[in-house]
């Protein structure tokens, strides 16, 4: 099946029923059927060819969804881009993989206009005009006739992702048809839905909230758009939209558990709190089940590996919970998905056996195609015929995976090596701690330092010697950071991960090493 095929099946099945809410506005799979039709054949008549990269650079947006599926049913490329990314990167991606046409907000027309006049690219302002861009509305009206789409296959690139690289430097992620149905078939073994679900979308809908949406159209599903995540918000909006599935990144959720309202709603109609991109704190993990209910599902994917390369169900954390004796996986991020292989392998290409640490790797339809022009990187990804994930990691007697940490950003302290998700459990696991970033920094004696960047909760108190002895007590002396550096906020992508690198960079830039 094609990527498309399943906006259009939910299109035949639910005609009537909105499919996205933003405000006050709603449109019906019918209306947005005409919509993304329109949009496809637009994009036909100003030329944007089969297989062509179409960029979206926007917050959360119903016209932003459209684009998306009028992107695949022109037989182009659906390139979303990561509106917190800044002009620079924003700028480099669109020309380094020449989209053909990019669909923007107002709101961030400022990263965009120096794209004028400067390639190829067709500049369109999702909801108004802006000058230098016409409008969607203004742009589909000098398009308006009917058009041929071309034929796809399952094997054709639908869609082109960014990293957003341990380094910075993003890398581009071609996926085909065949993968995203895979992983939409995997979530349709794991989910029932006995009624059509209500969707919150809080993170962007142009990562993972995006992918996750495109799992529930062939079931009804209504998306209620949300531009930021905002506590309260979200709390009320689950409340008022009886909310029965949400997406969210394990900061959030902390944010969620911090605010002095969060016990004043009502989260029955909750059937599925899905959580991913990040290990989450287990002793928060268990509040979070305590507040909303037996409702959070874990998730592990990359974009290279699309959800869900592992999965620990809602019924999974219940029984886990219930268990003294199997309360330790809760730390795991699950059980390998339905159409999806994972292995520990170490350096040689070996697969390790259970209990050993290693790199996590997957295979399966779900992976990538490689990274878009980019041969030498697609063959160190692929490297003995799995894909390579970059995280560390283990697995038991059971089959549960343990995510250790990313590969590339281990701390080596005293010959020592130090897992920086591993100190991060233990902070997160202080009263006062809302979130909190562990890297090494340089030391003459030991080499690197291990350092705790951490975010406080709201009118919450510490300082940093309860903080270090908190750690020693049950880390000691190698792994407890030898310096606490308490921050109003730490830095997050637009996904809602923490960058460890940005908090990192500073104390690296006048040495000549990097570890």
């Amino acid at each position: 099946m094609l990527f498309l095929d399943f906006f259009d099946r939910g299109v035949e099945r639910f005609p009537k029923r909105p499919v996205i809410v933003h405000g006050s506005q709603q449109w019906t799979y019918a209306e947005m059927d005409e919509l993304v039709t329109r949009i496809a054949q637009a994009l036909v008549h100003a030329g944007v060819g089969p297989g062509a990269p179409v960029a979206i650079f926007s917050p959360n947006h119903p016209y932003g969804f459209a684009v998306h599926y009028a992107t695949l049913r022109a037989g182009a490329v659906w390139f979303p881009l990561n509106y917190r990314g800044g002009p620079e990167v924003t700028q480099d991606a669109i020309k380094t993989f020449a989209a053909e046409a990019v669909f923007f907000h107002s709101s961030l027309a400022q990263q965009v206009e120096p794209l004028t006049g400067t390639g190829p690219h067709r500049l369109i302002c999702l909801d108004r005009d802006v000058g230098f861009a016409p409008s969607l509305d203004a742009w589909l009206d000098a398009y308006a006739a009917p058009a041929d789409f071309p034929l796809r296959k399952g094997t054709d690139r639908c869609a082109l992702l960014l990293t957003s690289g341990t380094t910075g430097k993003p890398k581009g992620i071609s996926l085909c048809n065949d993968a995203f149905a895979a992983m939409i078939a995997e979530f349709d073994i794991v989910f029932r839905h006995e009624t059509p679900p209500v969707h919150l979308v809080v993170a962007p809908i142009t990562h993972a909230a995006g992918a996750y949406a495109s799992t529930l159209l062939t079931h009804g599903g209504t998306h209620v758009l949300m531009e930021h995540a905002d506590p309260l918000g979200i709390l009320e909006a689950i409340e008022k939209h009886k909310v029965t599935t949400v997406f969210l990144p394990p900061t959030v959720i902390y944010m969620l558990l911090a605010h002095p309202r969060v016990h004043d709603f009502d989260y029955s109609s909750l059937r599925t709190m899905l959580y991913g991109a990040a290990p989450m704190s287990v002793e928060k993990l268990k509040e979070a089940i305590g507040v909303f209910g037996p409702v959070l599902t874990q998730v592990y994917a990359q974009s290279e590996a699309l959800m869900m390369c592992t999965v620990m169900t809602a019924a999974e954390h219940a029984e886990a919970i219930d268990n003294p004796a199997l309360q330790h996986r809760l730390a795991s991020a699950g059980r390998e998905g339905p159409l999806a292989r994972v292995g520990i392998m170490n350096d040689d290409g070996e697969l390790l056996p259970t209990g050993e640490v290693g790199e996590i790797v997957v295979r399966g339809p779900i992976v990538m195609e490689g990274y878009l022009n980019d041969p030498e990187a697609t063959a160190e990804a692929g490297a003995f015929g799995w894909h390579h994930t970059g995280d560390v990691g283990r697995r038991d007697e059971d089959g549960y995976v343990y995510i250790v940490d990313r590969k590339k950003q281990m701390i080596i302290s005293g010959g020592f090596n130090v897992f920086p998700s591993e100190v991060e459990q233990v902070l997160l696991r202080h009263a006062a701690v809302q979130d909190c970033a562990v890297v090494g920094i340089p030391d003459e004696k030991w080499g690197e330092a291990v350092l705790a960047a951490v975010e406080l909760k709201p009118d919450a108190t510490v300082d940093e010697d309860e903080l270090i002895r908190h750690c020693r007590s049950v880390l000691g002396g190698v792994k407890t950071p030898k310096v606490i550096k308490l921050v109003d906020e730490l830095p997050r992508s637009g996904t809602g991960k923490v960058l460890r690198r940005v908090v990192r960079a500073p104390y690296w830039e006048s040495q000549d090493r990097a570890v």
